[in-house]
């Protein structure tokens, strides 16, 4: 795998049809062309995912969602005061040669990561899952992609780790009743202030899903993940994530629901590491952004 600071270097690769590691403001994402089937295709091989699962096709501006997509004029407004930004639109697709799964919709966004739009501006639309292998807790660390990830893809761009932590708010924007489908941290309240009709689906699994942790287990370490209760039954087998230091073999202290998002899945990467058997996770403070890590935190659990 080589390695890159260039956007231009990136852009090319994406363009001769092979796979990008790239930051985000989220999480680090694998890419491949939109419109190279062969390579999408590839990132579903490299990564062990099931192919009924569709990835979110990142683009360098409002623009760009406009032009590959159908968007309602009531609609519009909304894109443009949340863009660019960790927030994804699935919506009716209107280019035709856009990878997507086999659905008639696709899953657009545009990061907030200075390089990383520099770099797709460059390439055109990248299709891109999360990098990580499928199920397992999304990669925001450069030194955890760089061990998971010798050896089966072709570039790094090497960029600002992501600061969020979490992967993006995914949003239906497919009917007049919008759907929020994944939260994130653009949260359901904020939310409300664009869209007041908006309903939630209660992330619960959903068999043709539409965009990414709708269907399969996601964000799952080897280790079993538990709330911490109270007790920690076993601590040299255990990690624990939380707002307090606990007697155990890894202690990751948080102090905030934003810092808890940066450090969960590197958390987790870093109890199976060590091979530990548990990994305890305190329940979050209850602010906007607690709903955000109760559903990663119960994904990871398998609920």
């Amino acid at each position: 795998m080589q390695i890159t600071q260039s956007p231009k270097v990136a852009a090319e690769y994406i363009q001769q049809g092979k796979l990008v590691l790239f930051p985000t403001e989220t999480v680090y994402g694998i890419g491949a062309s939109a419109f190279i089937e062969s390579a999408c295709l590839q990132i579903y091989k490299v990564k062990n995912r099931p192919q009924d699962n569709p990835f979110i096709i990142h683009v360098s501006s409002v623009e760009e969602i406009f032009l590959y997509a159908k968007v309602e004029e009531y609609y519009k407004d909304l894109i443009k005061a949340l863009v660019p930004g960790p927030i994804t639109f699935v919506l009716p697709k209107r280019e035709t040669r856009l990878f997507s799964t086999g659905l008639p919709t696709i899953a657009l966004r545009v990061p907030d990561h200075p390089l990383v739009l520099e770099f797709l501006a460059l390439a055109g639309p990248v299709a891109a899952p999360s990098a990580n292998l499928s199920g397992k807790p999304s990669i925001t660390l450069k030194s955890d992609l760089l061990v998971e990830f010798q050896g089966k893809v072709d570039l790094f761009l090497e960029g600002n780790e992501p600061n969020i932590g979490i992967e993006s708010t995914v949003v239906d924007l497919t009917s007049p009743e919008p759907t929020l489908l994944r939260p994130g941290k653009v949260t359901y309240s904020r939310l409300l202030k664009y869209l007041p009709n908006i309903k939630k689906n209660n992330y619960k699994k959903i068999d043709k899903p539409l965009s990414p942790g709708l269907k399969y287990r996601h964000y799952s370490p080897n280790c079993k993940v538990l709330w911490y209760e109270g007790e920690i039954l076993q601590p040299k087998l255990s990690g624990f994530l939380g707002f307090s230091l606990k007697k155990t073999k890894l202690n990751v202290i948080v102090v905030d629901n934003l810092e808890y998002m940066r450090k969960l899945y590197s958390f987790f990467i870093e109890c199976d590491r060590l091979n530990l058997s548990f990994a305890y996770c305190e329940k979050p403070l209850e602010d906007e952004f607690a709903d955000v890590l109760y559903n990663r935190i119960e994904k990871a659990m398998g609920m």
